[in-house]
């Protein structure tokens, strides 16, 4: 399994648990809060696209390999 998926699905986790916590038990302040999610939600970005970038690159290589087509 490529490290991509569980670092995607532990901060897909990681923001629903935030989430959770500030609607039950407002342990930030909102701006704080607000902060907390962009930065979760910028990671996960991250951690998507470079995954698609790895996995076009890996394709692309394949593609240029006519032997590997085989």
């Amino acid at each position: 399994m490529n490290w991509a998926v569980p670092t995607g699905l532990a901060l897909f986790l990681i923001g629903a648990v935030i989430g959770l916590a500030q609607l039950w038990l407002r342990p930030w302040e909102p701006e704080t809060f607000v902060k907390l999610m962009i930065t979760v939600g910028v990671l996960l970005a991250i951690v998507i696209v470079w995954n698609l970038v790895i996995r076009e690159k890996r394709d692309s290589a394949k593609i240029r390999d006519t032997k590997k087509l085989d």
